[in-house]
């Protein structure tokens, strides 16, 4: 029996969103399937809502900021866990460990901030470029979820040692409650798009792409019984550098900018949606993109980083810096109810390839194998 230690200590806001949603998901699906292992929850100050229930130890930072958590609380509180190895899916590990800490295994979501730079805040390249560097060195094991964020970190940090350390774990689909009602103003076979509004969602292209279909006269869509273009539905929290982009979406036609949605609501988009338009310039996953797939959601996906390699045969890529190749890639899938209705099907059979069950397993695994490795080499 092996103990377990995993850091969530960046889990208390309350929306659920990008790398929170990953930590807490797989939280819950280790501590389901952990077999006679112990774990222990790290929070700040007290546990996320989600995992309130969970059947495990859980201690409690007193901070809730970052930096004052990872340069001060976590290195101190490491060696006291008692854990075989602890799991950071959320931040890298403390920059600075001290003697007695762990061994960590840390989750690499994505290289944004050396890939496109521009497009992240300075704050996180700032942090990024400080810590990554020093966390990949000291973890035992690298996690990734998907072949082209593993790609991109060996072409980017070619450390002696990173290629063996890296775990390729896939993410899963996050719990999903009964779908709600749809907003008001809102109808079905609508084209939908997900995501927080900040420049690497490359949303002011697909409002011109969306304005180059509307412009184009008649064309031969029938959606859900009614001719037309339809409706453009945006489900997002407003991130960051988004500049006028809030009042773009405000005052084009046909757009509705819904903001952040709660659970079900964001359930019922997915379910009544016709087209998921989802033409990010770079992800390291792409869970927006997973749960329409679960959907029978066909999409029009950026053809850089993740999304073809989760999409195979599920979704028509574009070069999301063109704005006349994502109106094609809208124009075509809107046009053709058949290729809607097979790459739909084929995005629910790949979809249930992707559990957070799955991800736990392998976490686990990766956990148990460097608890191992230091307790062989201790000895």
């Amino acid at each position: 029996m092996a103990r377990f230690a995993i850091d969530l200590t960046a889990c208390w806001r309350p929306q659920r969103v990008g790398m929170i949603t990953v930590a807490v998901e797989l939280a819950r699906a280790m501590v389901a399937n952990r077999g006679g292992d112990e774990i222990v929850l790290i929070c700040s100050r007290e546990r996320p809502d989600s995992l309130r229930d969970l059947d495990c130890e859980a201690v409690y930072s007193p901070y809730r900021h970052e930096l004052a958590v990872k340069s001060r609380w976590l290195p101190a509180i490491e060696p006291l866990l008692e854990a075989d190895a602890i799991l950071y899916p959320y931040w890298p590990s403390p920059p600075f460990r001290r003697s007695g800490a762990p061994p960590a295994a840390i989750f690499v979501h994505d290289l944004a901030f050396r890939v496109r730079p521009a497009e992240v805040p300075w704050q996180q390249r700032a942090y990024f470029r400080t810590v990554l560097p020093r966390a990949l060195r000291q973890a035992a094991a690298v996690i990734v979820p998907s072949d082209s964020t593993r790609g991109d970190l060996l072409r980017l940090y070619p450390l002696p040692g990173l290629q063996e350390k890296i775990k390729v774990i896939a993410e899963g689909l996050p719990q999903s409650p009964p779908a709600g009602p749809l907003p008001e103003g809102v109808d079905a076979g609508f084209i939908l798009a997900v995501g927080s509004v900040e420049p690497r969602k490359n949303y002011p292209r697909l409002l011109a792409a969306y304005r180059q279909l509307r412009g184009r006269g008649a064309l031969p869509f029938i959606i859900n019984g009614r001719p037309g273009v339809p409706q453009l539905v945006i489900a997002g929290r407003a991130g960051w550098a988004y500049g006028d982009t809030l009042e773009r979406i405000g005052a084009e036609p046909g757009v509705r900018y819904l903001g952040h949605v709660d659970e079900a609501t964001l359930a019922a988009l997915y379910e009544s949606a016709s087209v998921l338009a989802f033409p990010s310039l770079y992800e390291g996953f792409g869970l927006p993109l997973l749960e329409a797939m679960s959907r029978g959601v066909p999409a029009v996906v950026g053809s850089t980083g993740a999304l073809p390699e989760l999409a195979l045969g599920a979704a028509i890529t574009v070069n999301a810096e063109d704005t006349a190749a994502i109106a094609a890639g809208l124009e075509r899938l809107l046009a053709d109810e058949g290729l809607r209705k097979k790459l739909g099907e084929e995005g629910i059979r790949r979809a249930r390839g992707y559990t957070w069950a799955n991800a736990a397993e392998h976490t686990l695994e990766v956990l148990r194998r460097i608890a191992q490795t230091s307790k062989v080499k201790a000895a």
